[in-house]
């Protein structure tokens, strides 16, 4: 039987993302069992493989490193030491098969090559003669198995040596794949891949990221207070925040599909900073106790209330991977004090988070281009969509549209930048705020090709939206395939 690779491992070894995979077995008509693919099937879609690239040290932690926030716990990419000698001892294990599959083929042609030879004693000239050229040319090919090597042999190397770094896990009953590397654990793997695990305080407290290992073996990398019980460490159950995996894993979790199947949450959390980034933009860290997390989709809104009462909906912009570190893009408005009361004891406040609210969402079925445009504050929003569409790894290609007046330099600026110099399907454009609404499409149009199939996120103030709806209409942009978080204010 054929070697099988889950699409994610397949788009791995081929060094591009899950959506240009996808879009190219389609192309080429080469179907998947059951979201699998053989390495021929892998090798007709890519017959120029790189053998000798590394995705892993030369793509993935690119991205980490210069695209995505770090978690708590996934400061090194190298595994505990005890994880990798249960791995090496994993694959010491598929190597004794291999070669003993190895030592029992060529015993066979061996002993076959002697029979040859026995035969061609006993038969007349022309069979003689057949059966000499069969038996050469078997001998030839055992002379040669040493030092012979095909690219299929070369791919399962590849895949082999990149499990030593990353292991994969499968959740049922959502299918969803993700992978396990480094220090991480499973549930900072599954968060970090844009999945909605079930969790609360993501520290070994609550017990809410219970899953069950179906297959597989996970190992402990951090103790925990939450006590499973007898029972259910026998029937494999363990806590998401606390365990890793060793091996390529199924597991059982509950996981958040859809936004009402996200609980309603109220956490007081800690103003850290507030920084100016342009006249009038701010942006807002805060962060929730140690004990309680915050859970949300990308593109979703919370109401915060600050001390004195002020209170204003805001667009979380943060990866949904951190719910203990949260951001938002501000506007400072003349018709509120909302800014002008953090800036006082900035560090020592306190604000109270509600939420989530909203379905401003990426649709994560697609895997054309997508197509995001944020207008001054609506960053916010289409900054958290981003690197959840990173996460997800799932969009042919991604084109950025940034339009305000935040000044070079900024730290907004320097973070759309690492994603255009990480990414290969990343494109990234900066608009000056007063360039119109008919501008901005000139721009799309000119830049990211066929605008008919691809899907909009757009994030901007009413009366800016008003505007480009109907420039989607003239260039016959179909209406469900545009999504909008307007705000006049929030």
């Amino acid at each position: 039987m054929p070697q099988l690779l889950s699409l994610s491992r397949a788009a791995r070894l081929a060094n591009v993302s899950r959506g240009q995979l996808q879009k190219k077995l389609k192309n080429l008509n080469i179907e998947t069992f059951e979201g699998e693919l053989s390495i021929d099937a892998l090798l007709q879609a890519y017959p120029d493989i790189e053998i000798d690239s590394d995705p892993v040290f030369e793509r993935t932690q690119k991205i980490k490193n210069t695209a995505k926030p770090k978690l708590r716990y996934t400061d090194n990419w190298t595994p505990e030491p005890e994880v990798l000698m249960a791995r090496l001892h994993d694959f010491r294990n598929v190597l004794a098969r291999t070669r003993a599959s190895y030592n029992g083929m060529e015993a066979l042609l061996k002993q076959l090559t002697e029979e040859l030879q026995e035969i061609r004693h006993q038969q007349g000239d022309e069979l003689k003669q057949s059966v000499d050229m069969l038996a050469d040319r078997m001998q030839q090919s055992l002379d040669k198995a040493e030092s012979v090597t095909d690219q299929k042999a070369e791919l399962f190397a590849k895949d082999a040596i990149l499990r030593f770094i990353a292991v994969s896990a499968r959740v049922i009953p959502s299918g969803h794949e993700f992978f396990v590397e480094g220090r991480d654990t499973l549930l900072d793997a599954a968060l970090k891949a844009g999945l909605h695990l079930d969790y609360g305080c993501a520290s070994g407290n609550c017990g809410k990221c219970k899953v069950k290992i179906l297959r597989g073996k996970v190992n402990r990398v951090r103790e925990h207070d939450y006590l499973l019980s007898n029972s259910e460490l026998e029937e494999g159950y363990c806590l998401a925040c606390s365990n890793t995996a060793v091996t390529d894993v199924l597991i059982e979790a509950r996981e958040a599909l859809q936004p009402e199947d996200l609980p309603k949450q109220e956490i007081r959390c800690q103003v850290k900073k507030l920084d100016r980034i342009s006249d009038p933009l701010f942006v807002l860290s805060i962060q929730t106790p140690k004990t309680k997390s915050f859970r949300f989709m990308a593109g979703q809104t919370v109401k915060m209330t600050l001390e004195n009462g002020t209170a204003r909906r805001l667009a979380l912009a943060s990866c949904p991977c951190d719910g203990h570190n949260l951001q938002f893009v501000l506007n400072q408005l003349d018709s509120d004090n909302f800014i002008q009361s953090l800036q006082q004891n900035t560090t020592s406040q306190t604000v109270m988070v509600e939420g989530p609210e909203g379905d401003f969402l990426l649709n994560e079925a697609s895997l054309g281009t997508s197509i995001f445009i944020a207008v001054d504050e609506g960053f916010g929003a289409i900054k958290s969509l981003v690197e959840h569409a990173i996460a997800i790894d799932n969009a042919e290609a991604m084109y950025l549209y940034r339009v305000d007046n935040i000044p070079p330099g900024s730290m907004i600026g320097n973070l759309c930048r690492s994603w255009d110099d990480a990414l290969d399907n990343f494109i990234y454009n900066r608009v000056e705020l007063e360039a119109t609404p008919e501008k901005v499409m000139d721009k799309i149009i000119s830049t990211a090709g066929n605008v008919v199939k691809h899907r909009y996120y757009i994030a901007a103030p009413d009366a800016w939206i008003s505007s480009f709806t109907p420039l989607l209409d003239k260039n016959k942009i179909p209406g469900e395939r545009v999504r909008y978080l307007a705000f006049d204010r929030l």
